[in-house]
């Protein structure tokens, strides 16, 4: 049985409400939906790889005539290890999507209390780039994985497979026959060995590409948020015309003091 389904990121009622704020301020939420989105299809990836694998294993269970066949096992070996890859990989994610979540509600509230200044440090709430990046790691090492268990699997089967026309050639020789080039493998172990872990692999390439979009995503919010905050800061030539101001202001203050001073007998 799978897991049950969690409602989709761009519906948590957080992250409507944060889109809401940034479009009504006129806030440019190109990134922000870059990182939701690309989230929300690496976590649809992960959950087809699951299910592909779960096919897999369930195949390899109803094979009776080869319950013995060492490719039989080999096979079980491997999808039981990146069964266990994809099953880490998938609450990676979902710890992701309930960080940004988490991040959207504090936005909203500081937008709240401190008003649209608050939008200008967007970034601040998401704390998502280092698990994004552990994300990025574990997704390469499943990748990296799943090429060499089916590099190893495909040698294995050509091996089974050349011992295993060797053995008829040495029978049709005997019998005077002509030595045939080659013998195809057992249908269903060549379908488990060629398509589902290709496919596979197909869903974890995807799922790298998307963490590598929201990562972007992500340094383009952190470049926004810093650009705002550099607007925010007084530039210095602005700071210089308030210390000229404020000096300004006390020249002309000064003559007014002397004569309080004189006038009590402090200055001559």
């Amino acid at each position: 049985m799978g897991r049950p389904k969690k409602p989709a990121l761009m519906s948590d009622p957080s992250v409507k409400e944060l889109f809401a704020v940034l479009k009504e301020n006129g806030r440019d939420t190109s990134a922000l939906t870059a990182i939701v989105n690309s989230v929300s299809a690496m976590k649809r990836q992960l959950s087809a790889a699951s299910a592909n694998l779960e096919t897999v294993q369930r195949e390899l269970s109803t094979m009776r005539e080869e319950r013995n066949h060492p490719m039989k096992t080999m096979l079980e070996k491997t999808a039981r290890s990146l069964s266990a890859k994809i099953k880490g990989l998938r609450s990676r994610i979902d710890a992701v999507k309930e960080a940004i979540a988490g991040g959207c509600k504090k936005a909203v509230a500081a937008f709240r209390d401190t008003g649209v200044s608050a939008l200008n440090h967007l970034a601040g709430f998401f704390h998502i780039k280092e698990a994004l990046k552990n994300q990025r790691d574990g997704l390469t090492d499943a990748v990296n994985s799943s090429q060499a268990s089916v590099a190893k699997i495909e040698a294995a089967a050509e091996q089974y497979h050349s011992a295993g026309r060797a053995l008829k050639n040495i029978g049709r020789a005997i019998r005077g026959q002509e030595p045939i080039p080659d013998i195809k493998p057992n249908g269903k172990l060549a379908r488990l060995i060629e398509t589902p872990y290709r496919t596979e692999i197909a869903h974890l390439n995807l799922s790298l590409r998307l963490v590598n979009k929201a990562l972007a995503a992500f340094d383009r919010l952190e470049k926004s948020a810093a650009k705002a905050a550099e607007a925010e800061r007084p530039s210095a030539c602005e700071t210089m015309k308030q210390l000229q101001k404020q000096i300004d202001t006390e020249r002309q203050d000064a003559p007014a003091k002397t004569k309080v001073k004189a006038k009590d007998g402090q200055v001559a």
